[in-house]
């Protein structure tokens, strides 16, 4: 699709290739992984933390798809300040990359990333996630 960063990865397992290792699941009848890639049915998620070292910048970025009726969220949540930035796509939209910048404040020690199928029938599964990317800058 496009690309790869130079930049080292973060997070562990973003391509999916290792299924669900280093990921945490509230529910793992929601959540499949096949092909090198992560697909979820509502209202299922998977989460993974990663320990922050110091303030910057850092790019957070994931290629998401879902079919048709079905939507999904991929957030970074900073701790402890409770900052969030979230990337939605929805509606049958085909495989895409999607990025946010940010900058982490001084103090922040953990940020967790949150894929989540947000909507959709709850039978199906139409949210998916692939390379999943926290890079610092």
């Amino acid at each position: 699709m496009s690309q790869q960063s130079s930049t080292a990865n973060l997070l562990r397992n973003g391509e999916f290739t290792q299924e669900g290792q280093y990921w945490t699941t509230d529910t793992s009848e929601k959540a499949r992984y096949e092909d090198g890639y992560c697909v979820l049915q509502a209202p299922g998620l998977i989460t993974q933390d990663v320990t922050i070292a110091s303030e910057g910048e850092f790019r957070f970025s994931v290629k998401m798809k879902t079919e048709r009726g079905s939507a999904c969220t991929a957030q970074v949540l900073l701790h402890p300040s409770w900052e969030m930035r979230r990337l939605d796509i929805g509606g049958g939209t085909p495989w895409s990359a999607h990025f946010v910048n940010f900058t982490v404040p001084a103090g922040t020690n953990k940020v967790s990333i949150k894929l989540q199928a947000n909507d959709g029938p709850f039978d199906t599964f139409g949210s998916y996630f692939d390379d999943v990317r926290l890079e610092q800058r």
